[in-house]
């Protein structure tokens, strides 16, 4: 090969060159033979993600992976969160010279992948849309219809196209601080599609931040039209209006969700020619009130899906009740985690189904091992949507339906009536119709590929059973043929024989030439005999040689057919999956209740929080039976619960524990107590220890007000705070008055059910009729103290800090002199107790960063409280003795010296 100059750029690199150009955020995996092979930028990234070794194809960086194992590499870009565009060759140069033509037949990213092995299986994978839904400069029209936008609202929408999931919600713009993270938090979307305008909000911009594992994609604004969008919903939905749907074309949510359907079209090789994905049939659009809210940090400090510790499912709630069988009761019950429940009714009906499979433990066991023999119908029916399944797909499809008709007839078990509203099919017949396709199409172990045969089963069609027999019984046709020829011909010793040369002939003898038919064609004549051939021979040696490669073409067809008649139920198959993940969910609910001791709490309207014998889940799974104590929980007439007690006696355990519980009781699980009776509750804070965010230049003080002042600016009298340790990142005094006046404004305004755990006991001078102190028992015995890990009326006396030192391995030196400091402050410190003047009814507190109407009637409630002070951390005579060990006295004047004695002597007698 001639060698090009130095700095000249080959046909093929100028190739590569002008198509990355159309892809330049997405990694160009571009074919050369048997290899997918990398340049320049992309080849020095994916050397160093993938440790791939990295060389040079002249002066470019090169590297590349295997054709047959693109997929690994692929799954592995998208977990770290990189899009792939797969330029093939479509056609090669005629005589093998030139360019082969090459095109990008298809773009993968983080939420369009549909490719199991680009999938997590227990995991939905949310691809989702963020922007502004109105613009104040801008008019839409709708047919004839001018409608003028303001900007005011935020259009959120998300997508799983390998289940069908599509949901949408809107907020208003001056809420996104708030809800942007929930929703963030809530959905977990592997990509984010975002407006740039959105993008470049300086707010909008540091939340995303805090969420590294959502690959962001800023898209222009003129992609998130509104007209486009609504129109690209109706040709997705094939209806005059989305009326069905609970949206309008003035509805903000259809700005984000039009816009995901286009991207995803212009992005997948998945989707059809029409422009539709077949297996999204329908939109949720959904509200903040439909659901319990957690915010983001509520979730992350509850761990209600993953510990704080490395982010898994370990030590999570989660785990405790993750008792599923299959993927799609998996990817449920997350969902269930996502959306606890706020209907009263609602709520109950989950809770009746777990009683019947807790009460029938041989029908839960039944069903669970059922369960745990069904695929994933919801993905595989995607693939059959999207052309994608293959054979061993649709016979993992028939033994999912016939397993679900299994659990169907377990069910008949309960009485009439009781378990017919969990079931979302209302017929049966569908199922046995595709069963039966599948079964007398497709072989029990069929091939996955559709150019290697054996795919259909024998009878299914004639022609492939002609083509197969030929192929297999050929000696037999050939022997059936010359029996014929024998017959028409009356010469009893034809032969038909084979010869690389001239292939299949017919042997006639010397003696019966004079017999030969008309219809014999001489190929060769011989001394003792002639050989010869027919139109008939040469028709069965031509199918002979060519049946491999029709039965291949045949059995194609007939495979593409059958998994298009599936596709025509596509609604239906998706509705046996959402029934078989709900009843696995409700089966993991029960199986859980029986193996934890779980017991079915008591849902009401109100503000009622009756908890008796209260445990946590988590703490009490990874304890040795028996071993966690279990405590009650009342916040009725005395809504507040103020607790203290010294660390490691189980405050945040016990603070933890009562919104789990709550929590679990709104999804429809049981709950671990003796006995529950809880009024649902609209939202759950949880605002424990924080750390630093050094990333977004955020301190530990910092981080807890900004989740202190989210409670106080959204949370309402139906709500349920968890707080902990709320002023203990900044200095005593201003601690413990921003906790003070935290707790002030949550007893006089809010009245939520509140449990509110600190050290400063200061607190709990604090009067008022809603507020009860609680403390977590302690026992000295000995001179050493126990934790009873068991909760009592009344303030703790001590926080035992210097106890939890000398257990963690403080030096003893250091210990003792911490005692002498320790007797010191509690010495010089005094009380004066003081009836503050009470918020007067004309008066109340105002929160400038109150929304909600209820707080101003709340705020006439009348309290009590005390102050006191608190002359310093260091007393004066400790001051002066430290100045007096610090000094020199040899480098003191005698003037110096009596100037210094005489201030000491000031400071102590107490004179200004």
């Amino acid at each position: 090969m001639e060698k090009m100059p130095s700095g000249t750029v080959t046909p093929l690199m100028a190739q590569y060159r002008r198509i990355k150009a159309q892809y330049s955020t997405e990694v160009l995996f571009f074919r050369l033979g048997d290899f997918y092979e990398m340049f320049d930028g992309d080849a020095v990234e994916v050397s160093r993600l993938l440790n791939l070794t990295l060389t040079r194809r002249g002066e470019s960086p090169m590297c590349g992976i295997p054709y047959h194992a693109s997929r690994v590499y692929i799954a592995r870009l998208l977990r770290l969160g990189k899009k792939i565009a797969i330029c093939e060759q479509i056609s090669l140069p005629e005589n093998g010279k030139g360019l082969a033509e090459r095109k990008v037949v298809e773009v993968i990213t983080p939420g369009t992948a549909l490719e199991e092995e680009y999938l997590e299986q227990n995991t939905n994978n949310f691809l989702a849309a963020l922007c502004f839904a109105e613009d104040t400069e801008s008019s839409i029209y709708y047919g004839n219809h001018k409608r003028t936008l303001k900007k005011q609202t935020v259009s959120f929408a998300y997508i799983d196209i390998s289940t069908g999931t599509f949901c949408a919600t809107h907020w208003n713009c001056a809420d996104t601080e708030e809800e942007l993270p929930k929703e963030l938090g809530r959905v977990m979307p592997r990509e984010l599609l975002v407006s740039r305008s959105f993008a470049e909000t300086e707010k909008n911009a540091a939340v995303f931040n805090r969420f590294p594992s959502v690959y962001i994609n800023i898209e222009d604004d003129w992609r998130f039209d509104a007209e486009s969008a609504y129109k690209q919903l109706l040709r997705q939905f094939g209806t005059l209006n989305l009326q069905s749907f609970a949206l309008t074309a003035a509805s903000p949510e259809i700005f984000a969700a039009g816009s995901l359907l286009r991207y995803v079209l212009r992005t997948s090789a998945f989707c059809r020619s029409d422009g539709v994905l077949p297996q999204v049939t329908g939109i949720s659009v959904y509200a903040d009130t439909d659901y319990v809210v957690l915010d983001h940090s509520s979730r992350k400090n509850l761990e209600i899906t993953e510990n704080l510790r490395d982010g898994t499912m370990r030590y999570s709630l989660l785990e405790t009740v993750q008792h599923t069988q299959t993927a799609m009761g998996t990817r449920l019950l997350r969902s269930f985690f996502a959306h606890p429940l706020c209907v009263v009714q609602d709520i109950k009906r989950r809770q009746n189904h777990v009683g019947l499979f807790v009460k029938d433990g041989q029908t839960l066991r039944s069903v669970r091992t059922v369960l745990s023999r069904i695929l994933d119908i919801e993905r595989l029916t995607s693939r059959i949507a999207l052309e994608k399944a293959h054979a061993k797909d649709l016979q993992a499809l028939r033994t999912g339906l016939e397993n679900w008709l299994t659990i169907r007839n377990l069910c008949e078990k309960f009485a009439p009536g009781e378990f017919s509203d969990a079931l979302y099919v209302f017929e049966t017949d569908t199922a046995l119709k595709i069963i039966d396709i599948i079964r007398s199409s497709l072989l029990d172990e069929p091939s996955v590929s559709l150019n290697e045969g054996g795919i259909i089963k024998d009878g299914w069609s004639q022609e492939l059973d002609r083509y197969r027999r030929l192929q297999t019984d050929f000696t037999r046709i050939l022997d059936d043929y010359l029996e014929e020829e024998k017959q028409r011909t009356g010469i009893p010793n034809l032969k038909i024989r084979f010869n690389r040369n001239i292939g299949y002939y017919i042997e006639v003898t010397k003696g019966k030439l004079d017999a030969v038919p008309e219809h014999f064609i001489l190929r060769r004549a011989l001394v003792n005999g002639d050989r010869y051939t027919s139109v008939r021979l040469q028709e069965l040696e031509r199918e002979l040689t060519g049946a491999g490669e029709k039965i291949i073409e045949i059995e194609k067809a007939l495979f593409l057919e059958i998994r298009a008649k599936l596709a025509e139920h596509i609604r239906y198959l998706l509705t046996v999956a959402s029934e078989i993940a709900y009843i696995d969910v409700i089966a993991s609910f029960a199986y859980a209740a029986g193996l934890h001791n779980w017991t079915c709490p008591d849902i009401e309207e109100g503000n009622v929080f009756e908890i008796t014998g209260g445990r946590h889940p988590v703490v009490e799974m990874h304890l040795p039976s028996g071993e966690f104590v279990p405590n009650d929980a009342f916040l009725c007439g005395q809504n507040f619960a103020l607790v203290t007690g010294p660390n490691m006696a189980g405050k945040s355990t016990y603070l933890r524990q009562n919104a789990l519980i709550v929590f679990l009781a709104q999804t429809g699980s049981w709950v671990p107590a003796e006995k529950a009776r809880i009024g649902t509750v609209d939202r759950i804070f949880c605002r424990v220890g924080a750390s630093d965010n050094l990333a977004r230049g955020e301190s530990t003080f910092l981080v807890e007000m900004s989740e202190t002042a989210l409670i106080l600016r959204a949370a309402t009298e139906r709500s349920l705070v968890i707080m902990d340790e709320v002023g203990r990142g900044t200095s005593t005094e201003d601690g413990l008055s921003i906790a003070w006046a935290v707790c002030e404004y949550l007893l006089n305004t809010l009245q939520a059910r509140t449990f509110f755990a600190t050290h400063y006991h200061e607190l709990t001078r604090i009067l008022h009729k809603k507020l009860q102190l609680l403390c977590l028992d302690v026992q000295e015995r000995s001179g050493e103290i126990v934790f009873t890990k068991k909760i009592r009326s009344g303030a703790s006396e001590n926080s035992y800090g210097l106890h939890v030192a000398r257990l963690a391995g403080i030096p003893h030196t250091i210990i003792e002199r911490a005692q002498v400091i320790l007797d010191g402050l509690q010495k010089k410190t005094t009380w004066t107790e003081s009836s503050l003047p009470v918020f007067p009814p004309s008066e109340p507190p105002v929160c400038d960063t109150d929304k909600n109407p209820q707080h101003a009637q709340n705020a006439q409630k009348e309290s009590r409280v005390q102050t006191f002070q608190n002359p310093g951390l260091f007393s004066d005579e400790e001051l002066i003795l430290d100045e007096i060990l610090s000094s020199e006295p040899d480098a003191m004047t005698p003037l110096e010296a009596l100037q210094l004695i005489a201030r000491w002597k000031k400071n102590l007698s107490g004179k200004t």
